[in-house]
């Protein structure tokens, strides 16, 4: 049995008591009659979880640090003293500085709500002090930019030739999803989620990519228009490849249920399975391995770079609602050029490549 110090994110079911209730207070329906409870009620399901797991890091470090602190009323745990030793805790874990801002903004939230009277204004205090002095622990100077991603994808598609040989078979199907990401950035969650008919919906014209609120981080529905340039390409990898693929019989076989992307062993792609061929074949390509996320920041990138003027249809194109998001978490550059949208720009970008080969 586990020790409650080995536990990375205390579970809800093991809380103190006083802050189970509380926490079941807020998460029930608000009530015109009842002036307790319902602040969470509002809350997306995955954003409830995230804050009961942000919640949950912080009792965890009070049982290990300070095991008396459990047994105060919720606000008054969350001293100064206290705040510093689980920033510092988190810190020294080799946590940057995002996760140490987004585990101080859950506490913050959480305590508020368990203790309406609590104030949080010394850890924004902290937080603005990390802003300003801490520096990313990952470096990004290896990100490439969309129409190298995209040209990355059609080279290993265009190596493809003998769908009876394993090795073409994957190197179709990855070059696919490389290209696929490139232009249509979508998060992993949603890349490894994506369905026929459900998420990808063939029409006489090309394809329509579509997800519901509820399969999105910003809980706003996400359409748009497959890339042209991929149209011809995911008809064969779906009229050619991925039968070759559903049909294989490996250890780990299982229902596809309308997976677009199956793995060799003719099972859905899972997150980390979609994640692992990125790097591979990015780092072959590359030299340095690009995981799914960065190809967001690639498209931000690369329209900061060739379309300044536009660049705020990143934040649509990355399914943020607004462009402060995008602009704090992924444009890793500057510059001041032109006036197209993502594909315009990759396609134009293409275009003046092949100009010069000719």
């Amino acid at each position: 049995m586990r020790t409650i110090d080995a536990v990375l994110c205390l579970p809800v079911d093991r809380w103190p008591a006083e802050d189970q209730r509380r926490w079941r207070l807020a998460c029930k329906p608000a009530s015109l009659f009842d002036d307790e409870g319902g602040e969470l009620n509002d809350m997306r399901p995955a954003s409830i979880r995230k804050y009961a797991k942000g919640y949950g890091r912080w009792l965890t470090f009070l049982a290990d640090h300070d095991p008396a602190a459990l047994q105060l009323v919720p606000g008054e745990r969350i001293t100064t003293p206290r705040v510093k030793a689980y920033e510092e805790r988190l810190r020294n874990a080799g946590n940057g500085t995002s996760t140490r801002i987004n585990r101080l903004q859950e506490l913050a939230v959480i305590a508020r709500v368990m203790d309406p009277s609590f104030s949080d204004c010394y850890i924004r205090r902290a937080i603005s002090v990390i802003r300003s002095q801490s520096r990313p622990i990952r470096s990004k100077v290896h990100l490439r930019t969309s129409d190298e991603l995209v040209n990355l994808g059609l080279q290993l598609m265009r190596s493809a030739t003998d769908p009876r040989d394993l090795d073409h078979v994957l190197a179709f199907r990855d070059g696919l999803i490389i290209a696929f990401l490139a232009l249509h950035p979508v998060r992993r969650r949603n890349l490894a989620g994506f369905r026929l008919g459900r998420n990808l919906i063939s029409q006489p014209t090309g394809f329509l990519i579509v997800f519901g609120g509820d399969e999105t981080k910003s809980g706003a529905p996400y359409e748009a228009r497959l890339a042209d340039i991929l149209v011809e390409p995911m008809r064969t990898y779906l009229s050619v490849w991925r039968p070759v693929l559903a049909a294989r019989t490996g250890r780990w076989k299982a229902d596809l249920e309308g997976a677009v992307w199956v793995s060799e062993d003719s099972s859905p792609m899972s997150q980390e399975g979609l994640s692992g061929r990125i790097e591979l074949r990015t780092r072959n390509a590359f030299g340095n391995a690009m995981n799914p996320h960065l190809f967001r920041d690639a498209a931000a990138t690369t329209l900061a770079i060739t379309d300044p003027a536009h660049v705020r249809v990143a934040a649509p194109v990355l399914g943020h609602r607004t462009f402060a998001t995008t602009e704090r978490h992924y444009i890793q550059a500057t510059g001041l050029q032109a006036q197209r949208s993502l594909l315009e720009v990759i396609a134009d970008i293409r275009e003046g490549q092949n100009d010069v080969r000719r």
